[in-house]
Parts: C-alpha cells; sequence; structure tokens
C-alpha cells in the first residue's frame, strides 16, 4: 500500500469497524494488534498504533447484530466521485457528510452489491501507518463476476489492470498498485452460505501469522481458513468476536529489518 501522504485517486486510504458493540472491539483489537484508541465521538474512536492513526471504530445503529469492516477509497473531490458512481450503476447510500476535523466521506454500494467508502481528506489524509504489524497491509475485493467489478472501478476511479493468475488482478491508480480483484470463492468464509457476496476485504499485517490467529481464537475470535502460505505472505482468513471479517498476514517489520 501507498504511505500516508500519497494516496492516489481510488486508493484505499481508511478502514472503519462498524460494530453492536464499540468497548468490546476497543478490548478485541486492542488485545490482537496492541492499539490504542482515542474518543472521537459517543461510541466513535480512532485506533493508533505507534501514535499513528491506522483505523476507526465506531457504534453500529441499534439493528445491526454484527460487524463489519469498511474499505475508504482516496478521492480528491467527493460530489464528483458521488456523481461518477450513480453514472456506472452503483449507489451512495450516505450522502457526503462532514468528519469535524478530518475530512469529508460517504458510503457507496458498487452494481455487485458490495459496500466501500469514500474519504475526501481533510488534517487526515487517511491511515498514518501501513504495511506494519498491527496496520492495514492490503485491500482486495472479492466477487462472483470480477469483470463487472473491474469495468465500474475503471469507471469510477480509472483503474487499470496487471493480470497475474487464477482470475486475480492487480489494480493500479495513476500507476500505483491499489487494490487486488478477484473472485469470491477466494477468501470466502467455508461456514458462511452468503461469504461468495460481493465485498471488500481488509488485510492487516502480523510478524507472525499462526501466533496471531492463536491470539484472536483466545480473544473469542474465529480462524476461517488458514494460516496457510500466499504469493504475498502467510494469511489467515479470520472473524472477530462480532463476526467482522479480515485478513492476517504476515509483513516484514521495518524496525526488524533496520536492525538486522
Amino acid at each position: 500500500m501507498p504511505k500516508a501522504g500519497r494516496y492516489r485517486e481510488g486508493v484505499p486510504c481508511w478502514v472503519v469497524l462498524t460494530t453492536p458493540d464499540a468497548a468490546s472491539a476497543q478490548r478485541f483489537y486492542g488485545a490482537l494488534f496492541d492499539w490504542e484508541f482515542v474518543p472521537t465521538g459517543p461510541a466513535e474512536s480512532v485506533a493508533t498504533r505507534y501514535g499513528a492513526q491506522v483505523a476507526a471504530v465506531g457504534q453500529a445503529p441499534d439493528r445491526a447484530r454484527s460487524a463489519a469492516w469498511t474499505t475508504h477509497l482516496a478521492c480528491a473531490d467527493l460530489h464528483r466521485t458521488t456523481a461518477l458512481v450513480r453514472a456506472a450503476d452503483g449507489r451512495i447510500v450516505r450522502e457526503p457528510y462532514e468528519v469535524p476535523d478530518q475530512g469529508r466521506a460517504a458510503l457507496a454500494v458498487d452494481p455487485l452489491g458490495a459496500a466501500f467508502g469514500l474519504w475526501q481528506a481533510g488534517t487526515i489524509e487517511g491511515a498514518g501507518l501501513v504495511d506494519e504489524p498491527g496496520a492495514l497491509a492490503w485491500n482486495e475485493h472479492l466477487s462472483p463476476d470480477p469483470d463487472t467489478a473491474r469495468a465500474f472501478y475503471r469507471r469510477v476511479f480509472g483503474y487499470t489492470y496487471d493480470w497475474p493468475k487464477a482470475g486475480h488482478t492487480l489494480a493500479r491508480a495513476a500507476g500505483h498498485l491499489a487494490c487486488s480483484i478477484g473472485p469470491s470463492a477466494a477468501g470466502a468464509d467455508p461456514t458462511d452460505p452468503t461469504a461468495t457476496r460481493a465485498r471488500w476485504l481488509a488485510q492487516f499485517g502480523t510478524t507472525d501469522t499462526d501466533r496471531a490467529a492463536d491470539r484472536l481464537r483466545d480473544l473469542g475470535g474465529t480462524v476461517l481458513t488458514g494460516p496457510e502460505p500466499t504469493p504475498y505472505g502467510r494469511a489467515a482468513l479470520v472473524r472477530d468476536d462480532a463476526d467482522a471479517v479480515f485478513v492476517l498476514v504476515s509483513v516484514p517489520s521495518h524496525e526488524s529489518a533496520e536492525a538486522a
């Protein structure tokens, strides 16, 4: 992922967890990733690691029974981007709104039903720490129809694509790696018959995926698949104690590399 300060149009820049119990989520992720939390509103907070912002946690509406991670894509002009989403057959489910002292956001759904956020930077461009243990490492879009997904995000953000293998593509925004797009079976929860629906899937870095997966189980989470080797590092598809699905993936620690 690009570092903070280099978020191009269409690049995932931020992730937000909505959960029925924000206090419980803080305990879970604090223990899993060593996150600390800075309150930003009633039942809302920003998670930090080494003082850098890495994610947000907020209380879900009363009717919601499970949690979910939402990937936010950077945009320079929120109103222009929401118009492009609609023109490409997507929907805006929350119109642009102000996030005090940080920026502006909107929530959208693509033609396949995958929810995502839009973020227009103010004082906050996005995650201040990425590609490190305990921070966002990658995002992927999974669906039963990757071709439709590729066409939609090309129209909205101008994505171009590299074609590695097995139906997966690497998407680039203005030449910069943004995310991957592929078939939903690759990231499906075998215990959930709805898991092949379209979605964005956030991946968080860890120094040791097996140890992190064990820790997640101890905290009440569930390991759905893996840990297993992937081209990008040893990974596990997991679910937190409120049913939010994400990926643990091993990444090199920059501190460890410098020490070596």
